[in-house]
């Protein structure tokens, strides 16, 4: 928008130049409106691509898992004849470890166990009963309990409709102290370790269960509605990122912060409009992402003001121009209004008075050229009446003047795409919904083209850029 507020500013010095040409009587110019040419619907600019460098803040959702799944279990198994048993065992706080896209899951616990053994038994008066007294033992019972050591491995991913879908298997288990009974020369290890495994298993479908509480999707539908929102840029006007298109790529676990982090890619088609438009919601689209893209996001952003609009913002900002011919002689510039465009330039009413007073109809074609600076080619004026001077001074305007005008307009627009960087930098970083933050830096911004449509100035812009977004 400060581009065409500067391109406003110099239609303005323009004007003022061509009114010189009028220096050496008082004129009154009446010309009517020529017919305004039709344009083509322009065609539609590439898609903009966003790769933002996402995190994913997992802690949290594995503390509660931790703080949510069982910390004791109990088992037994009694008969007359054999083995009888019963142990208690107490897990640590997981520790949890990330690599690649798998999350490892290391346990400490201690057990204790009880059992007695009959060597054989038979029924007395209905009940089996052991024909021998019963030979008692323990392990960690009475002394420091045994240590036991796992680990599960969970496999992560992201799955089509957003949501983090992990398959958890228990990895490895041993026993650090051995349950060896000396007296019936029973080593219990592999009891125990049957016993507690089939407790443990368990725990796979609740890890899976919480990890799959991470709002990823949740948090996808916040940002996606949030970027189909038109952001008001006062007072010019509205600005539409118009998203069509969200994947996730790249899927890394960091151990570093407990965090997941992915690549989002988002197609776009960004719009800076004068005028409000009326866009419908786009539900989330499944997740779509595009293998090997670049990590830079490539922004082209088209910037459609309407005449009525631009007219507006001259008619708020014009003040009254004075320019002294000599010293008892001088024009008002008193008003700058875009009519439209003729073919591929831009039709201007200039309307001045004192000295001299009415209206010249301006038509100049501007243009950015490849070293980023606004120029203009193709002036001329509409005139349509028989005096021998306004004859003459088109005459003037078609050779001198015209060429003055045409090397004199050469604006550098580097300043100000510089400026407008700084001023997108300073938007693009800070929360754009409640726990998601974004970051990020232009690195290029270049005008592309500069279009004149029936019914709008169109500017073409493409950025170009590094971003971040941040999920607690």
């Amino acid at each position: 928008m400060r581009l065409l507020l500067k391109i406003m500013k110099y239609i303005k010095i323009l004007s003022f130049l061509i009114l010189g040409l009028f220096s050496c009587k008082t004129i009154t110019i009446e010309l009517p409106i020529p017919d305004l040419k039709v344009i083509d619907e322009i065609g539609a600019l590439e898609p903009s691509f966003l790769s933002l460098q996402t995190e994913l803040a997992l802690k949290p959702y594995l503390t509660e898992a931790d703080q949510a799944l069982d910390q004791k279990f109990n088992g037994e198994q009694q008969q007359c004849e054999g083995i009888s048993y019963k142990y208690h065992f107490e897990r640590d706080p997981f520790d949890f470890e990330f690599k690649g896209n798998e999350v490892r899951c290391e346990i400490s616990g201690k057990f204790d166990l009880s059992l007695n053994y009959c060597p054989a038994c038979q029924y007395v008066f209905g009940d089996e009963r052991c024909m021998t007294p019963r030979i008692f033992a323990s392990c960690g019972v009475n002394e420091p309990k045994r240590k036991v050591m796992m680990s599960y491995k969970s496999q992560v991913e992201i799955t089509p409709d957003f949501n983090l879908k992990s398959q958890t298997k228990l990895h490895s288990f041993a026993l650090v102290d051995p349950c060896k009974i000396t007296v019936i020369k029973y080593d219990a290890t592999a009891t125990i370790e049957k016993e507690v495994k089939t407790s443990l298993v368990q725990l796979e479908k609740e890890i899976d269960k919480q990890l799959a509480s991470t709002p990823v999707r949740s948090t996808m539908k916040d940002v996606w509605k949030s970027l189909q929102d038109p952001i008001l840029v006062a007072p010019y006007g509205y600005f539409y990122l118009r998203p069509s298109q969200i994947g996730i790529d790249d899927l890394v676990l960091k151990n570093e912060g407990k965090k997941a982090v992915f690549t989002t890619q988002i197609a776009a088609q960004p719009l800076f409009s004068t005028n409000a438009i009326s866009m419908p919601y786009a539900r989330l689209p499944q997740n779509t992402p595009r293998a090997g893209a670049s990590k830079e996001s490539v922004f082209n952003l088209r910037t459609v003001a309407s005449y009525d609009s631009i007219n507006h913002f001259i008619s708020r900002d014009f003040d009254t121009q004075q320019i002294y011919i000599t010293n008892n002689k001088y024009i008002n510039v008193d008003h700058v209004k875009i009519l439209g465009p003729q073919g591929e330039r831009l039709m201007l009413s200039v309307q001045f008075s004192g000295t001299k007073k009415g209206t010249l109809y301006l038509v100049v074609q501007p243009y950015i050229d490849q070293q980023q600076h606004l120029k203009i080619r193709e002036v001329d004026y509409e005139l349509r009446t028989k005096s021998v001077l306004l004859h003459s001074a088109k005459w003037i305007l078609s050779s001198k003047l015209k060429e003055q005008l045409t090397a004199k307009i050469d604006v550098d627009l580097s300043p100000i795409l510089a400026e407008t960087k700084t001023a997108i930098e300073q938007q693009i970083n800070g929360e754009i919904t409640k726990g998601v933050w974004l970051s990020g830096k232009i690195e290029e911004l270049s005008v592309q083209n500069l279009i004149l449509t029936t019914g709008h100035l169109v500017v073409d812009s493409r950025l170009t850029g590094r971003l971040k977004l941040k999920i607690d």
